[in-house]
């Protein structure tokens, strides 16, 4: 399955069309990526850089989602949306070589590049195949694939075709009760809930956090 066998495509995208309506902030606020219905809004900072950067990045995922679950009725059902354009689209597996060839290495690698680019072909096409299937929805400036699982699944999607992890950009419970966002233009997550979820969060979490507003700017972090 798409994006890793602990979701599932999700059934249509009703249930991120109140996303939309709910942003009424600025764009390049918090409030223009964060539904603006929450109490409390808090950033959390990714972690420093490191040789296996995403391990400590997907276990800043796992810490949110664990305490996420004791303030959800619906723990078993959230919703996960990935943004279209991190690449699924396009398999790339090339050939380097170094120092000038003869003609009959020449020969022989020009035969191994078209049988790699045939297999990008039909790897490419099965990918979009299996994307076809799960829903998308819009806003502005942004589509996503839209997937559904338990919240403890924000730690095991993957990659089409690919056993690499990948973050969702946005996610949450499916009774609302907190919201989850980053953006490919940054890797902070910007949380909304009650008083007591972001309480317990911002003591929690293994990097810096701070609270901010709907009208805090986000901040571009390449």
């Amino acid at each position: 399955m798409s994006f890793g066998d602990s979701v599932r495509p999700a059934d249509g995208i009703g249930s991120a069309e109140w996303i939309a309506s709910a942003r009424d902030g600025a764009p390049g606020t918090v409030g223009g990526l964060v539904p603006n219905r929450y109490e409390s809004l808090l950033r959390v900072y990714p972690p420093a850089e490191c040789e296996d950067w995403w391990t400590p990045y997907r276990d800043l995922f796992a810490t949110v989602a664990k305490v996420g679950q004791r303030h959800t009725a619906t723990p078993d059902q959230a919703w996960f949306a990935i943004w279209e354009g991190h690449g699924f689209d396009n398999v790339t597996t090339q050939i380097a070589h170094r120092g000038p060839l003869d003609d009959d290495a020449k020969r022989t690698l020009e035969l191994r590049r078209a049988a790699l680019r045939a297999e990008n072909h039909r790897r490419t096409a099965d990918i979009l195949a299996g994307l076809a299937q799960v829903p998308r929805f819009e806003l502005p400036n942004r589509a996503y694939y839209l997937v559904e699982g338990p919240v403890t699944a924000v730690t095991q999607l993957r990659y089409p075709d690919m056993d690499r992890w990948r973050n969702p950009d946005l996610f949450w419970p499916d009774d609302r009760r907190w919201f989850v966002a980053t953006d490919v233009d940054f890797w902070s997550l910007y949380i909304g809930g009650d008083h007591d979820l972001i309480t317990e969060l911002a003591a929690g979490v293994p990097t810096a956090a701070e609270p901010v507003s709907f009208d805090y700017p986000l901040e571009i972090e390449n």
